[in-house]
Order: C-alpha cells, then sequence, then structure tokens
C-alpha cells in the first residue's frame, strides 16, 4: 500500500513537472510587448543518448504530451526571431531555471553573447559566482566566501550584441530533473 501511494505520489509529481515546464515557455513568448519585432519560441526538450552505427549520439525529443522522470536531462531553449528589417541592440534574454530541476549547462548560438548568472533572480554575473557563508571556527561565526555550485543557479541571463534585421539566435539552459 505505502509503495502504491509513493509511485502515485511520484506521478502527480511528474505530471505537475511536465506541465509547468511546457507552460512556462509559452508565457515567456507572451510576456513581449505586442509591437515587438522579436518572436520569441520556446521549447523543453529531453536529452538522451543513443548508438547510431556504433557511435553514441545525442537525440532531442519533445517533451510535450511524455513525462519526465528524476536524473532526466532537460533542454530548455528561447529562439529568438528579429521580424523586422531594423536591428534590435542590447538585446537581453532571461531565462528561469525551474525549481524541480537543477542548473547543468547552457549555451546561446552567437557570437559577443555575454552570460551572466542568478542564485537570487534579481543579481547577475559572470561566472563563478561568488556568496558568503558563516561557519564556526574555535567557537566563533566566520564569514567565508565559496564558489557557488552551477546547481544552485535559478536563472541565466544572455546579454547579446545586435541581433541584425531577419537575424535568429538560439540560447538554451541545460537541467537536471530532481
Amino acid at each position: 500500500m505505502a509503495a502504491g501511494g509513493i509511485l502515485m505520489k511520484n506521478t502527480q509529481i511528474t505530471k505537475a513537472l511536465v506541465t509547468a515546464l511546457l507552460v512556462a515557455p509559452a508565457l515567456a513568448g507572451i510576456a513581449g510587448a505586442q509591437n515587438s519585432p522579436l518572436k520569441v519560441t520556446a521549447s523543453t526538450l529531453l536529452v538522451t543518448q543513443v548508438k547510431t552505427d556504433g557511435k553514441t549520439v545525442e537525440k532531442l525529443t519533445d517533451t510535450a504530451n511524455r513525462g519526465v522522470s528524476p536524473g532526466d536531462l532537460l533542454q530548455l531553449q528561447q529562439r529568438v526571431e528579429n521580424t523586422s528589417r531594423m536591428p534590435v541592440k542590447q538585446l537581453k534574454l532571461n531565462m528561469a531555471v525551474p525549481a524541480a530541476t537543477a542548473f547543468a549547462s547552457q549555451q546561446c548560438d552567437v557570437d559577443g553573447v555575454t552570460a551572466l548568472f542568478s542564485i537570487d533572480g534579481k543579481a547577475y554575473a559572470a561566472e563563478p559566482l561568488k556568496k558568503f557563508v558563516t561557519v564556526t571556527e574555535n567557537g566563533q561565526d566566520v564569514k567565508k566566501e565559496v564558489t557557488v555550485n552551477p546547481s544552485e543557479y535559478t536563472n541565466v541571463r544572455w546579454q547579446l550584441p545586435d541581433l541584425k534585421g531577419g537575424g535568429v539566435v538560439t540560447c538554451f539552459i541545460r537541467a537536471t530533473v530532481k
């Protein structure tokens, strides 16, 4: 009985996670201004390793209408298209790391991009992020600066150079389901 209850609870959590992961990118596209020349397309993909002709290659599968499990690696990506003829200057693209995942890596397919990271969604900085922790040494509380583990990142911001008219850029994070 207890095992069945745990299985049912894990299934409900998995369904809730998939729903959150699928709805969040859609909301990101809606969040832009109505008259913006930018078209944002968001997607969530499952990253798996498969053997093809004796070689191991990555396979990306859309997570729509399928579950994800703890340990799965997801690619959450945003494709941004400038639908105008004029360049868009100083573009900042933000992406939150879903709470049910742990940040693993990021990538953006444009030269000159600056990737910034946050552990609170407010302050951003280049890697490595630092934070202060209080530790007890010889009975005294001492503040020490430590490097933040990337799995603690909550947000990523890409600061893009000019996106020329008609230009397209794709940026993504990879995150592991907790």
